[in-house]
């Protein structure tokens, strides 16, 4: 009979990988000179360049004020460009500069590194099933209604 992980099992895990990744600090870990957030923006403006704020600030999960203030950020150090919509001028599209693009190119390379040293402690015959469990669990959490506003 398949047995529910229990919830404290559950949340102690998921609690370490989030210290382990520094979330905890006010603007989350250093990764190559950036945020945590900022490495984010970059990630998907990198994945989708010319995207609108709010629709950025959507796909993080982050309000657009807090967005707002890391893309200012990143502006000021020419890694990002805002531009006027074509279609709308009352609203501006974001994309990476030249810079932004390197950026982009040295976090993939740190994150791409860091990924092979932890899987190097993964048991071979495992790795797949490690990568599978994660993709399964966000799967699971982005179905449910309290996951990005736990609840009160």
């Amino acid at each position: 009979m398949n047995q529910l992980p229990t919830y404290l099992n559950v949340r102690e895990v998921l609690q370490m990988l989030v210290r382990r990744f520094g979330l905890l600090q006010k603007d989350g870990a250093q990764c190559c000179g950036v945020s945590v957030v900022q490495s984010h923006i970059i990630y998907e403006l990198y994945k989708r360049p010319n995207i609108s704020l709010n629709d950025l600030s959507e796909l993080l999960s982050i309000d657009t004020s807090t967005l707002s203030r890391q893309v200012q950020q990143l502006v000021e150090n020419d890694m990002l460009s805002r531009l006027p919509d074509p279609k709308d001028r009352r609203y501006v599209l974001l994309s990476l500069t030249p810079k932004g693009e390197g950026q982009y190119g040295e976090i993939a390379k740190t994150m791409e590194a860091y990924i092979a040293e932890l899987f190097q402690n993964v048991p071979e015959d495992k790795r797949v099933q490690v990568l599978e469990s994660l993709q399964i669990l966000n799967d699971a959490m982005s179905k449910s209604p309290n996951c990005c506003t736990p609840p009160l």
